[in-house]
């Protein structure tokens, strides 16, 4: 008798219990990713090239100049582990391979803006020095440099 009725209660709940209904996003446009990639130019079109430089047997050296008063915090991507630069401070990171991307923020979370100097299309090195961004729209978080030489911030 006992297990008739326990029987009968799963079979109770099952019948009640609502189907689970997979989840729809009240916004489900599946051509949406589709056109935006044919409407939006590649990175590079996009973006304004800063100077560009020869590397020398696709080797760089970029000089890293703190002009702020915050202390910046830095990592030349698959080169370097994150590093601080203190405000007055200079680093030179000699030996990169070209591609490279070194990314960067303000330790305190100020906005940083990147300026590009010392830079000669027929040499392989150059100079960036970091200052405070006046707005979000001047604030930049990475430098990146292609295989060809040329230089990009953002």
């Amino acid at each position: 008798m006992l297990l008739l009725s326990v029987l009968g209660v799963a079979k109770v709940n099952a019948e009640t219990t609502p189907a689970v209904q997979p989840f729809e996003p009240a916004f489900a446009n599946t051509n949406l990713l589709a056109q935006t990639t044919d409407t939006l130019p590649p990175l590079r079109a996009r973006l304004t090239p800063r100077g560009s430089i020869a590397p020398v047997r696709g080797e760089v050296t970029i000089t890293l100049r703190n002009m702020g008063a915050s202390e910046i915090t830095y990592e030349a991507i698959a080169a370097t582990d994150p590093r601080t630069l203190a405000s007055g401070e200079e680093v030179v990171l000699s030996g990169l391979s070209a591609p490279t991307t070194i990314a960067f923020y303000e330790k305190d979370g100020g906005l940083t803006q990147a300026t590009i100097s010392d830079l000669a299309a027929r040499d392989d090195a150059f100079t960036v020095e970091f200052t405070q961004a006046p707005t979000l729209s001047e604030d930049d978080n990475s430098i990146v440099l292609l295989e060809s030489g040329t230089i990009f911030l953002m």
